[in-house]
């Protein structure tokens, strides 16, 4: 009976100490720095009836809700070949990312769905996968050598084949 007293005593402040722990613990999901800023660069290559090569600049936005799964946006400036000349524009686009994980959180498989509207044109659509590769904490670059994209323009739709690359920062 001593022996079951002591036990027990030496029990309940472990297991207290225990709960304690887990109660204040972060979720296993949680994102240290959810919100992340960045610049990308795109190639497009048009592979339709109307050949054509844009570049795409800008600047992107988008919130981490785990470290799987994100939502932003992004505006850039569009180089687009016009009818006799090249044209600007300015292509807002929201996107949706899922990231694979691949060696840890240090290199991943980034899986993109995007949607954005270019003034005077119309919608586009891409959807791409690529690689991410984190340079530090806060530091990551995201590489994406194939990227089909759909550009919508006066009712007929062209297909372009691009590349992207883009550093983030996270806060």
């Amino acid at each position: 009976m001593k022996y079951w007293l002591v036990c027990v005593a030496l029990l309940v402040p472990t297991r207290a100490l225990a709960q304690a722990t887990v109660a204040t613990a972060p979720p296993a999901t949680a994102v240290a720095r959810p919100l992340r800023v960045g610049v990308a660069s795109t190639s497009a290559v048009g592979v339709t009836n109307a050949r054509f090569f844009n570049q795409l600049v800008g600047a992107r936005l988008d919130y981490r809700f785990t470290p799987r799964f994100a939502f932003g946006g992004l505006l850039s400036y569009a180089n687009l070949k016009g009818k006799d000349r090249r044209m600007h524009n300015v292509l807002p686009e929201a996107f949706l990312e899922y990231r694979i994980p691949y060696l840890g959180e240090r290199f991943g498989l980034p899986l993109r769905f995007a949607l954005g509207y270019l003034p005077k044109n119309g919608p586009t659509l891409r959807v791409g996968a690529g690689f991410d590769f984190a340079l530090s904490e806060r530091v990551s670059l995201d590489v994406v050598p194939l990227e089909p994209m759909v550009w919508v323009s006066r009712e007929r739709p062209e297909v372009s084949l691009n590349g992207s690359l883009s550093l983030r920062l996270a806060f």
